[in-house]
């Protein structure tokens, strides 16, 4: 069996299993996030568990901090798209996930798994404590 996979395994390129690790953690993370804040909606108002552009956003940030390894850019690079990301994600129920995931995938990219995991259950229990209409 090693032996056959050994065949293919030569066509995928180097670093491809610590990209689709990063993209599991940021879809995990989205996926419980996007749990807790449906939650409080009814079922006609609720959006989809994993929003498609904020996972491609969050994302395009983790892997954008991971490979700048400047001491200027990093941060400006954080700070803009925690910026943008809370101008897009005001909806028409409040502030959207936004914010929170796009601070989770920059601890993500950083290598910082374990306060990405903290400010994941933090966020969840924001967005399950907090009545719908004032987020």
């Amino acid at each position: 069996m090693r032996e056959q996979l050994a065949q293919w395994t030569h066509l995928v390129p180097e670093g491809t299993g610590g990209l689709v690790v990063l993209l599991v953690e940021v879809f995990i993370a989205l996926a419980i996030v996007g749990w807790a804040y449906n939650r409080g909606f009814r079922p006609t108002e609720r959006g989809s568990l994993v929003r498609l552009p904020l996972l491609t956003l969050s994302f395009g940030l983790a892997l954008l901090v991971r490979h700048i390894h400047d001491e200027l850019w990093q941060p400006v690079l954080i700070a803009a798209a925690v910026i943008i990301a809370g101008f897009f994600s005001r909806s028409d129920h409040g502030r959207g996930m936004g914010v929170p995931m796009m601070m989770i995938a920059a601890l993500l990219g950083l290598g910082y798994n374990l306060s990405a995991a903290t400010l994941t259950v933090v966020a969840t229990l924001v967005y399950m404590l907090s009545p719908v209409p004032k987020r």
